[in-house]
């Protein structure tokens, strides 16, 4: 009798163990989640690398820049790819496919003479397609190539903030 309880509890480790692994090493895998308010319309800019500041996966709006995240997370070829969502006290959803205008990384950046900038960033526009193509141009006008931009300095970005206030 005492061997049964062994045997149905190692039928169970067989077929959680693998699954547990699985979980476990799809956690690197996952999309990165950006969270702003639903009230929030403009540019938004993730910056990477920011020493002290919070991980990605830990982060959402700064209450003192809205449309500002800093994250000590390194920039990959993913990081453009965040998952945006609308976050509040009572619901999560994500933000539609439509609201997201325009992400442009630092990897795609260069400087007048062909540098890199040292902060590295992806930005975005977030709001309807009428609100965007008023701000557009601000970002629109260092382009060069279809995924390429020419920008003289950081401060020369789209502004982040709430544009709908």
């Amino acid at each position: 009798m005492r061997t049964m309880p062994r045997i149905m509890w190692g039928w169970k480790l067989a077929f959680l163990l693998p699954a547990l692994l699985a979980s476990i090493g799809c956690q690197g895998n996952r999309p990165v989640r950006i969270y702003v308010p639903e009230t929030y319309y403009g540019w938004v800019r993730i910056e990477y690398g920011v020493e002290g500041a919070p991980q990605l996966s830990q982060v959402s709006f700064a209450e003192r820049q809205p449309g500002l995240i800093q994250t000590s997370s390194e920039l990959n070829p993913d990081s453009a790819n965040a998952e945006v969502y609308y976050g509040t006290a009572m619901e999560v959803r994500p933000v539609p496919s439509d609201m997201v205008h325009d992400r442009v990384s630092s990897l795609n950046v260069v400087k007048p003479d062909g540098s890199r900038f040292e902060k590295q960033f992806v930005t975005f526009f977030l709001g309807p397609n009428d609100l965007y193509e008023k701000h557009k141009p601000e970002l629109e006008r260092f382009r060069t190539t279809r995924d390429a931009y020419v920008i003289p300095s950081f401060e020369d970005l789209p502004k982040v903030g709430n544009i709908r206030q």
